[in-house]
């Protein structure tokens, strides 16, 4: 494993860069985890590709450290177990955007956790999970792991150290065993938009719990999800459900503070 203590700043990051010049691989041959940049502030990782590894970019954990200002854009990420982790109140200012996700899940079967004699291993657990503040995602290639892009389900926040103001948008995501996209753990000014999913055998979006929000689904499209579109459970809370296109089951337990919008919801034959 490459582990980074060294800090850039927002003016002067630490940048690995592809030359242009041909692929650039790091291959993690089976290690646990490849990148670890919890003690790194702003650095870039740009186009280069990773692949043979449990965990690509380890980037904090909860009441221990987190990174500040972590970039990860135009690299291909295959073959892995985690992309970018990040469960620390403390970080703050990631970017990751337009890459490729790939897991290790068969491309050609969707199994879950339930309803099957032999259960989904979890061999893929999720592309993107994050916790603290300001973060963007987007235009990110997803596909077979067990979750999409996440909020990390982090307990009750604690004061000034909230996970707030959070954007997940654009992504294409494809054949989760779980669900594409999980607000869960979030408190205000979660914003999941306009994102493209396909193949999920749990859950399409999920708030599971949210901390008052609000947390705002909208201009999502979400085609084939057998178990529930809207997995808003465990009593969330300021949700903004709003022009959002659901090809699939359709379940809701139980939340307060909801509002719903000029919605599509398509279920997946007559008798449903």
């Amino acid at each position: 494993a490459y582990v980074f203590t060294q800090k850039g700043t927002p003016d002067r990051p630490i940048t690995i860069k592809s030359a242009g010049d041909g692929e650039v691989i790091f291959d993690g041959d089976g290690s646990y985890r490849l990148f670890d940049v919890m003690a790194a502030d702003y650095h870039i990782f740009e186009g280069i590709t990773i692949r043979n590894t449990d965990i690509a970019f380890y980037a904090g954990l909860k009441h221990v450290m987190g990174c500040k200002g972590l970039v990860v854009k135009n690299c291909k990420l295959d073959d892995i177990g985690i992309g970018v982790m990040c469960y620390s109140e403390d970080s703050k200012d990631f970017y990751i955007a337009d890459n490729t996700f790939t897991g290790r899940h068969d491309p050609d079967t969707l199994i879950g956790w339930a309803g099957f004699k032999e259960p989904e291993k979890l061999t893929s657990y999720y592309a993107i999970k994050l916790y603290g503040q300001s973060h963007v995602v987007c235009h990110n290639s997803i596909s077979h792991f067990h979750d999409g892009i996440c909020i990390d389900t982090h307990g009750q926040p604690e004061p000034g150290k909230k996970c707030v103001s959070i954007d997940f948008y654009r992504n294409d995501i494809f054949n989760m065993s779980d669900d594409f996209i999980e607000a869960d753990g979030g408190s205000h000014n979660i914003r999941v938009f306009e994102n493209r999913c396909f193949n999920s055998y749990h859950a399409s979006l999920s708030a599971q719990p949210v901390f008052g929000g609000p947390v705002y689904f909208i201009r999502n499209i979400c085609y084939n999800t057998p178990g529930t579109s809207m997995k808003y459970t465990v009593r969330p809370s300021g949700i903004y459900t709003l022009n959002n296109t659901f090809v699939s089951n359709v379940g809701i337990v139980n939340f307060s503070n909801g509002h719903f919008r000029n919605n599509l919801f398509i279920a997946p034959d007559d008798s449903r």
